[in-house]
């Protein structure tokens, strides 16, 4: 796929709604952990509500549809490896919400509220009644919320069976596996995950009279982990024993009969995993077939019998897999030989079998968890190198270090630094640059030093150091960010250039936000690339300069407000607009002029975002054209939107004329216009509005109705 065909479908303003997501799901956080009125859930709830504010500026209705651990937004699926994506996702997912929409005209009362209904702190989050009831109870009218009830599932045709508050969305996998509609590839993850007492607990509620021949095999290899082509584990003979105590005895014996049918089946896997499972769960599935009285296959059979021995028999017959099993642990030839031949057990000392005896019955203290927590730290790879590396620069400062020693930790600085890059260890890095800086500063070894400094700031090293922050930069953002800022104007036209190149979404939304840091600096270096004949190119040239400021790149920007390309064209009117120039206005009156349908469209949703009230006379000429379909009245709702975000008293005499229109044959367009008004009323002075709030409260139109007793109890 082609460069720009890739950019073609990427959603509008990516940048500003990763930013949105990132400002709302740290806002979450906080609203979960602190009350109200707390410093951090106000900046965070101010933040997330200004982001929305610029994203339904542009866009009036936001849509997020959830697909468990992912977004989409507008039918475009967000970067799946984005931990911010993921994290909301899950939030979300875990509250049974598949969609939510965020309405122009948001509130931060409503993003609160929306968050306190994602922490679930007062009821049980997976209650599809009380989530259905906690939403109904907000009233939300910007935010719409869609839930699905995973509560009920279909077992055959006509029947369904509700399930308990606990029901989630694993157990629509459970039914797949039980009705045969879904493969046990898809569902293997999945089940696998669920806790056996929760599995155990549905299978028992479940209706399984009808159930089709198979179930049981199905289930069983899921959640053991048997697929085709793949041995089970011990882990998953674990679990399995897990469910089956757990099962009424009917479902017992039928579970068990199709374990015996898949262990049967692999006798070298069934071999190595009793060999590795503790002798009391061996004997304990051994119990549970011999009360069922099931029969066995004869390699099976043998296969326990074999095993059934070692609780029988003395410790000198315990070898199982051509090893030695001491104390139910299966000991290796190499140790069996250490230990000799003569097994018996030695003379007891009874103070030193209490002392094994009480460091058994010992829990592990939390401080002493934190101490090798903290030594598991300080032996990582990244740790040592840190500690190298401060070894180094405490030799190389000291004035009593020699010249040759000076060389010496030079050249291990030099060898440091390729793999600080390549880590993302970028504040090592910098480091070691100002400890070189500091070097020359107090005279010091000038020509060696700067002999390394020179290999620093080498064009190769500046280049290697780019392709480190394409690869690890968002990991090590505020590093990243100081690094950058250490080199200055040597490495924007670098980053400029990887930002030309780069495919990924995300990464080029990185290298903006750090070419952004460099202000008005940046700016001559993306002059120089207008003149590229690449639209996306141009745009993102466009907006470094609307980001970095300048009066002066605004004349390179101007004659771009006509492109023929609508995304350049928009682009530079919004740089314009932004920097409160004229020409912005002046071009976003021809685009309203604009014989395509395109262009008056982004000039209508930028006189809106941008608050604009040069272009009120433009946006009602629009809102009078004759309307000779019921399409018409629908195209003129961004109208009524735009002139909203302005709220110019000036735009209320043709709203108040189009409250007045009545059709017979357009009469549900007519009122959905009607309804949008009343929507945006609320941005007007209120004493300019009062008689329409007073008829509002008296419309038969809910929704209508609703927005003006809000408006009402505002006062």
């Amino acid at each position: 796929m082609a460069m720009s065909e890739e950019r073609e479908k990427l959603p509008p303003d990516a940048r500003l709604l990763c930013e949105t997501i990132t400002d709302l799901n740290i806002s979450r956080r906080n609203v979960s952990i602190y009350p109200r009125g707390h410093p951090a859930v106000e900046r965070s709830l101010k933040r997330a509500f200004d982001s929305f504010r610029k994203l339904l500026g542009l866009k009036p209705e936001l849509v997020l549809a959830v697909a468990k651990d992912s977004l989409i937004f507008d039918d475009f699926p967000l970067d799946k490896k984005n931990p911010v994506y993921r994290e909301f996702a899950l939030a979300l997912s875990r509250m049974n919400v598949v969609t939510v929409t965020f309405l122009s005209g948001l509130t931060m009362d409503e993003l609160y509220e929306f968050h306190m209904l994602l922490s679930g702190s007062s009821k049980d989050p997976s209650s599809y009644a009380l989530l259905q009831e906690a939403v109904q109870r907000a009233k939300f009218i910007h935010i719409k919320i869609g839930l699905i009830d995973y509560g009920a599932f279909s077992f055959s045709e006509g029947k369904t069976e509700e399930a308990s508050s606990e029901g989630h969305l694993w157990e629509r996998y459970v039914c797949g596996l039980l009705e045969g509609t879904l493969q046990t590839e898809e569902a293997s993850e999945v089940v696998q995950d669920v806790p056996s007492e929760d599995l155990a607990r549905f299978l028992n509620n479940a209706l399984t009279d009808s159930l089709m021949e198979g179930a049981y095999d199905r289930v069983v290899n899921t959640f053991m982990g048997k697929m085709p082509g793949k041995a089970f584990s011990l882990k998953g003979i674990r679990k399995l024993m897990e469910l089956i105590n757990g099962l009424r005895p009917e479902l017992k014996r039928e579970f068990l009969a199709s374990a015996v049918k898949t262990l049967s089946g692999d006798i070298p896997a069934t071999e190595k995993a009793l060999g590795e499972l503790p002798l009391d769960k061996a004997l304990e599935l051994l119990k549970l077939m011999n009360e069922q009285k099931l029969d066995l296959p004869e390699q099976l059979e043998n296969l326990f019998d074999k095993f059934s021995r070692f609780h029988q028999e003395g410790i000198d017959d315990r070898f199982f897999s051509g090893n030695v099993i001491m104390d139910d642990i299966v000991l290796s030839p190499d140790v069996e030989g250490s230990l000799g031949r003569d097994m018996s057990e030695p003379e007891g000392d009874e103070e030193y079998e209490n002392e094994i005896r009480n460091l058994l019955h010992t829990d592990v203290p939390e401080a002493l968890s934190e101490e090798l927590e903290e030594l598991k730290e300080e032996c990582s790879d990244e740790h040592i190198e840190k500690d190298f590396n401060e070894t180094i620069l405490a030799f190389l400062l000291p004035e009593s270090t020699s010249e040759e020693d000076c060389e010496y930790f030079l050249s291990l600085l030099k060898q440091q630094a390729d793999h600080f890059l390549w880590t993302g260890q970028y504040g090592e890095a910098l480091r070691n640059m100002r400890a070189l800086d500091g070097n020359i500063a107090e005279n010091r070894f000038v020509n060696r030093t700067c002999g390394t400094l020179r290999y620093y700031k080498s064009p190769e090293f500046i280049s290697r150091l780019v392709d480190s922050l394409r690869i690890m930069g968002r990991q090590a953002r505020e590093e990243a960010v100081l690094l950058c800022e250490y080199y200055g104007r040597e490495v924007i036209s670098p980053l400029i250039d990887a930002l030309i190149e780069e495919e990924s979404q995300a990464v080029r939304r990185f290298f903006l936000s750090l070419i952004a840091h460099f202000g008005e600096s940046a700016v001559p270096e993306a002059v120089k690339r207008l003149g590229d004949s690449r639209w996306f190119v141009k745009r993102n040239m466009i907006f470094i300069m609307s980001e970095c400021g300048g009066k002066e790149a605004l004349s390179h920007i101007r004659p771009y407000c006509h492109h023929e390309n609508p995304k350049i064209s928009v682009e530079a009117m919004k740089c314009l607009l932004k920097a409160g120039d004229s020409y912005g206005i002046s071009a976003l009156k021809d685009h309203l002029k604009s014989e395509t349908k395109e262009r008056v469209e982004q000039a209508i949703t930028l006189s809106g975002s941008f608050r604009v009230r040069e272009v009120i006379p433009d946006l009602i000429r629009l809102l009078k054209k004759r309307e000779v379909s019921s399409m018409d009245f629908h195209e003129k709702i961004p109208i009524v939107r735009a002139l909203g975000q302005i709220g110019d008293p000036a735009a209320l005499v043709a709203l108040r004329d189009i409250l007045s229109t009545k059709s017979l044959l357009f009469k549900g367009a007519v009122e959905k216009l009607r309804e949008e008004i009343y929507a945006i009323l609320k941005n007007f002075p209120p004493e300019d509005v009062r008689d329409l709030v007073e008829e509002g409260m008296k419309s038969r139109n809910e929704q209508i109705r609703r927005a003006a007793l809000q408006m009402k109890s505002r006062r």
